[in-house]
């Protein structure tokens, strides 16, 4: 419980040598493995090149205006790249849709690498602590941080000798991120020492797991599932770990997607898919225009029996692919959902490569519970309501999880 409550306390981790954040829920395109890719992103912004009659009205004034800004600023004008994406930011503040955004290439590419769940690195999660010190969250069990020595709680200082105060949290870890074989040295400075130490770590290649499991010791006829983000490796993950707690015996089941900020729509469908069987539909896109389309279980659960008790803790950074699972489960009577309102978004994207990498992401529609329910902006409440304060993180006592344990006891008697 100690080490559930200490992952619950970290509202943002990233994994070192992967970035820092999550992707919170993708459109069609990224069921269908595809990615849109566009040409040309002068383009996007109405640059020259692109015949005048076919620009959108206002861009010639946009030109104009810029040209003024280059000729007669006192000061030092922004690179073409930070004019452009500046640009397209602006254009897209207007929708008024924080989940239309682009994406520095950067960015991008740590949070595709992160799904993906394989990445090369020295393998720790990372955090920016109250004074945006890099903090080691915790090193991974058996990685090269582990290995050479790192600690929970180090605060690293430098990077190969660069002093990374005042870095963003990608930038470091882009920084220390790095081809396996590589060295890189790591100077930390730990609570209870005077002077910083430096770590020489060689970079391996890092499997990342996005679901653990375990039969907890205060109800041995319980198995404990906890999914941390919806990935591409998830699937695999989730059925391994059922049917490790099957062989030993569990007879009812929780699954922990607290602080579960989404993923690949493909991934919350094949996994919802093991707990909702009989082609029930699960979730259900839908455009502005009026057209829909339903995703419906897949055939082969290994979980989906009614009989089996099942348990769904959720809380606020429980969004998007968490939310459609979270809802399959409470609309079809499948199990008992315990903990605090989810985050609320029920939108969906399209994810667009753009030429020099970065990336754009484009509301297309929002999606829906299988009653019909939208529940973007405002959550899905808990069928059981129970709120895990700031003290009880400090003092681990995860309220939430023991009424989760009680409510399956409760069913398991009753059976």
């Amino acid at each position: 419980m100690r080490g559930i409550l200490r992952i619950l306390a970290i509202s943002v981790v990233s994994v070192i040598m992967t970035g820092t954040a999550y992707l919170a829920g993708f459109g069609t395109s990224w069921l269908m493995n595809q990615q849109m890719d566009v040409t040309d992103v002068a383009q996007a912004i109405g640059q020259t090149g692109q015949p005048a009659e076919d620009r959108p009205d206002g861009f010639d004034v946009f030109w104009e205006a810029w040209r003024i800004v280059q000729r007669e600023f006192y000061g030092k004008a922004p690179e073409s790249q930070d004019m452009t994406y500046g640009a397209i930011r602006g254009v897209l503040d207007t929708l008024n849709d924080p989940n239309t955004l682009l994406i520095d290439p950067e960015t991008a590419e740590v949070q595709r690498t992160r799904l993906e769940g394989e990445f090369e690195g020295i393998g720790a999660y990372v955090s920016m602590n109250e004074d945006d010190q890099l903090v080691i969250v915790s090193p991974m069990e058996g990685q090269p941080a582990m290995e050479a020595g790192l600690k929970a709680g180090d605060i690293i200082l430098e990077v190969d000798g660069q002093n990374i105060a005042g870095m963003s949290l990608t930038d470091a870890v882009l920084l220390i991120r790095g081809p396996r074989g590589t060295t890189v040295k790591i100077t930390v400075l730990r609570s209870e020492e005077k002077s910083p130490r430096a770590f020489e770590v060689t970079r391996g290649r890092i499997e990342v797991p996005t679901v653990t499991h375990r039969t907890l010791e205060e109800a041995p006829e319980i198995g404990y599932l906890r999914l941390v983000e919806f990935g591409e490796r998830s699937i695999e993950e989730l059925r391994d770990a059922i049917r490790d707690l099957q062989d030993e015996g569990a007879e009812a089941y929780i699954l922990d997607i607290r602080n579960n900020p989404g993923g690949f729509l493909r991934s919350a469908i094949e996994v919802t898919s093991q707990f909702v069987g009989g082609r029930a539909v699960l979730v259900t896109e839908q455009w502005s225009d009026g057209r829909e389309q339903k995703f419906r279980a897949q055939r082969g659960g290994l979980l989906t029996d009614p009989d089996i008790p099942l348990v769904v803790l959720v809380n606020k950074g429980s969004a998007s692919a968490s939310e459609i699972l979270a809802g399959a489960i409470q609309d079809t009577g499948r199990g008992t959902l315990v903990g605090e309102e989810t985050f609320g978004k029920g939108a969906v994207q399209n994810v667009y490569n753009l030429s020099d990498q970065s990336q754009l992401n484009v509301t297309i529609a929002h999606w829906l519970t299988p009653n019909g329910d939208d529940i973007h902006g405002h959550g899905i409440l808990p069928d059981i309501v129970v709120t895990l304060t700031e003290e009880q993180i400090e003092a681990q006592e995860d309220v939430q999880l023991e009424r989760a344990i009680e409510a399956l006891q409760k069913q398991i008697g009753e059976d």
